[in-house]
C-alpha cells in the first residue's frame, strides 16, 4: 500500500504520462488549442476526482495557500473552475503545471463507445474551427490509430486509490475535497 507521499508521486507520474501522450497526439495530427481559447475552463459541468487534485492541494499546502483556496471555493457562487482566469493579461489556468488529469486530457484524447472502441472527443472550439481536420482524426482513430484514452487514464488513477479515484464530483468540489484531505493529513503530523 502506498503512503500519502508515494501516492502523490504516482499521480504526478500519471499526469506527466498524460502530458506526453497528448503532446504526441497534438504533434502527430498537427492540432492544438486555439490561441487564447480556454473555453473548456468556462464549462460549468466539469467533473473530476479528488485524487487527481491531491498534488495540487499538496503544492498549495507547501505554499501556504491551502486555507485561502478552501475559503475561496466555499465562497464561490458559480461552478466554473476556481483556477480559471480571464482578465487583463492573464488567460486560462492559474495553476496550469498542477492542473488535474481531466484538464490535461480534455480535447486531445478519446473516450470509449459502448463497444469499448476509442472515439476522438474534440472540444467544441476545434470542432467548429477545424471540422475537416477533426473528421480526419476521428476516421483515423476509428480505423485503429492510437490516441490517449481518457477512461484508461482514469482506471490507472483509480488503481492508486479506488475510492478517491472513482468519485467524480464537480471540479471545485473535487479540488476542495483534495484540499481537505491534504489539510487533515498534515494537521495530525
Amino acid at each position: 500500500m502506498l503512503n500519502f507521499y508515494q501516492k502523490i508521486q504516482k499521480i504526478e507520474s500519471l499526469q506527466l504520462e498524460a502530458d506526453k501522450a497528448t503532446k504526441s497526439f497534438k504533434n502527430k495530427y498537427h492540432i492544438d488549442c486555439l490561441f487564447h481559447c480556454s473555453k473548456c475552463c468556462l464549462y460549468d459541468d466539469i467533473n473530476a476526482t479528488p485524487l487527481e487534485f491531491l498534488p495540487l492541494a499538496f503544492h498549495l499546502y507547501k505554499s501556504g495557500l491551502l486555507e485561502e483556496v478552501i475559503e475561496k471555493i466555499n465562497n464561490k457562487n458559480d461552478s466554473r473552475c476556481i483556477f480559471s482566469v480571464f482578465e487583463n493579461d492573464k488567460w486560462g489556468c492559474s495553476v496550469y503545471p498542477s492542473r488535474g488529469l481531466i484538464c490535461r486530457l480534455f480535447g486531445f484524447a478519446s473516450v470509449l463507445d459502448k463497444h469499448e472502441k476509442p472515439c476522438f472527443a474534440a472540444c467544441h472550439s476545434l470542432k467548429e474551427n477545424c471540422p475537416e481536420k477533426i473528421q480526419q482524426i476521428c476516421k483515423k482513430i476509428a480505423s485503429g490509430e492510437k490516441s490517449p484514452v481518457i477512461p484508461i487514464f482514469y482506471r490507472k488513477l483509480a488503481m492508486l486509490d479506488f475510492q478517491l479515484g472513482e468519485d467524480l464530483l464537480p471540479i471545485n468540489q473535487a479540488i476542495k475535497e483534495a484540499c481537505d484531505i491534504v489539510y487533515m493529513h498534515n494537521a495530525y503530523l
